[in-house]
């Protein structure tokens, strides 16, 4: 008597279960069918069409052969070497199942995963960097079962050990050793030239210090991988090193880890600047503090003492009406420029007209009172919030001011408009150009770079020589 049949949904529920990994794919590379074994050894996603590679290259030849079945052997960048048999199916289908060596490609993905976690994790407590570097040495040389590892960084012609661990006797590459990189064949001066993951098999008969140094150490082979910042600057290498033969693949296995040193180096940056952003803030809150008690004290606060000497003098000469009235409109002139300057100093600071009514109301007020013509385009008619309509006030503001003072211009052209939730300001003269904000030294272009970030918003300047300078700002509308 015949049992149950066995089910479509019965066998996938086995398939699925098996720790063999096996994978199905149809002749478009759909892989339409994967385990979690199987997904785990090669990345390939049941429902995902295989990418250009050694994998899919394979399945084609399979596709375009006799159909018998084929023993392949395949290794890709990032991932532990895989071999298996690829055999036809029914429907034009082709399987793949791998070799149990797959199996010890599961438990090192498992073992690398897990050293990656660490390190993320570790990187996450924003540590000391000499912290971090010793630890993803360790963590890299203890994954790849080697006696020795180091994370080095590049400086001009040289390359400097920053972080090393070691489970060995054996020396070289401490903390502090320096190595050239002209004339040498190493590690170290191969990623520097080309970037990428890089191996010596063996270190005997290399060119250079650093190849003479690993051999006087012990070592035999090494392999290393480029840490790559922000804008693709290669900063500089992980590398293991072993007194033996490291395993295939080794130098890839290192990228994970050196993207996490990346990660880590870019937001130590980012730390940097916000902590010299900060720094900067107070520094110009203290020197403006130092410019308004020079201006008060050399210009209006002067007159009013002025003003009080004479009033005292008058109050001696009331029986001498002609020197009384000469004196009086002397006190007034005073008082009238004493006004006219802490009006100066407040405009300065806040213009009135802005907190009462609004960016376009300032900007006009400020083309009237412009040294140079000054063009006004799609500047918003209703009120935004306070700190925006600051920012945007004093961009323009202190882009004329540069423009009048640095640029030799003959016309200032402003253009604002609303796009994608944020204002968009732009301001344009039509000066010698050249402007630098790295050397700007007390321009402004600093300071309004801070103003703007720290209300989420970026600025960006062009400033060919001999063709004008462009500000840029963009500021979101929303500000909480």
């Amino acid at each position: 008597m015949r049992g149950p049949a066995l089910t479509p949904a019965a066998l996938r529920g086995l398939l699925d279960a098996t720790p063999a990994a096996i994978g199905c794919f149809d002749e478009r590379l759909l892989a339409v069918y994967a385990n979690t074994a199987f997904t785990m050894a090669t990345g390939v996603q049941a429902g995902r069409v295989l990418p250009d590679g050694p994998l899919a290259a394979e399945i084609r030849a399979m596709a375009g052969g006799t159909g018998a079945p084929r023993r392949v052997r395949i290794a890709a960048p990032h991932r532990m070497p895989i071999s298996g048999t690829l055999f036809v199916l029914e429907d034009a289908l082709i399987g793949f199942v791998l070799d149990a060596g797959a199996y010890e490609a599961l438990a090192q993905l498992a073992e690398e995963q897990s050293a990656l976690r660490r390190v993320a994790t570790f990187v996450a407590s924003d540590p000391e960097p000499e912290a971090l570097f010793r630890v993803v040495a360790e963590e890299a040389g203890r994954l790849l079962h080697a006696s020795s590892a180091a994370t080095i960084r590049y400086e001009g012609e040289f390359a400097l050990t920053v972080g090393r661990w070691a489970d060995d006797d054996l020396g070289g590459f401490e903390v502090g050793t320096v190595v050239p990189l002209t004339d040498s064949d190493g590690l170290t001066a191969v990623v520097a030239r080309t970037g990428a993951p890089a191996r010596i098999e063996d270190y005997r008969g290399v060119r250079g210090y650093a190849a003479e140094l690993m051999v006087a150490n012990g070592y035999r082979s090494a392999v290393a991988a480029p840490v790559v910042a922000a804008g693709g600057r290669v900063w500089g290498l992980l590398l293991v090193a072993s007194a033996g033969v490291l395993g295939e693949a080794a130098e890839h296995r290192l990228t994970g880890f050196t993207e996490l040193v990346a990660l880590a180096l870019e937001s130590a940056d980012a730390r940097a600047e916000l902590k010299a952003s900060r720094v900067r803030i107070l520094e110009a809150g203290v020197n403006e503090r130092r410019r308004l008690e020079r201006n008060l004290h050399d210009g209006a606060q002067q007159r009013l003492v002025a003003i009080a000497v004479q009033l005292r003098v008058l109050e001696k000469r009331l029986g001498e009406p002609d020197k009384a009235v000469a004196l009086l409109r002397s006190a007034a002139t005073e008082l009238e420029q004493a006004l006219a300057e802490l009006r100066e100093l407040a405009r300065g600071l806040h213009p009135a007209v802005l907190a009462d009514r609004g960016l376009a109301a300032a900007l006009e007020t400020l083309a009237t009172r412009s040294p140079l013509p000054l063009v006004l385009e799609g500047v918003p008619e209703g009120r935004l919030a306070e700190p925006l309509e600051a920012a945007a006030y004093f961009v323009v503001a202190e882009s004329l001011t540069n423009a009048v003072k640095h640029a030799e211009a003959t016309e200032l052209r402003v253009r604002m408009a609303t796009e994608d939730g944020e204002l968009r300001v732009e301001i344009a003269d039509d000066g010698r150009g050249g402007a630098d904000p790295a050397v700007s030294d007390g321009t402004g272009l600093r300071g309004l770079a801070d103003r703007v970030e720290a209300l989420g918003g970026r600025l960006e300047l062009e400033s060919p020589p001999g063709t004008g300078t462009t500000v840029r700002a963009a500021l979101p509308l929303s500000q909480t």
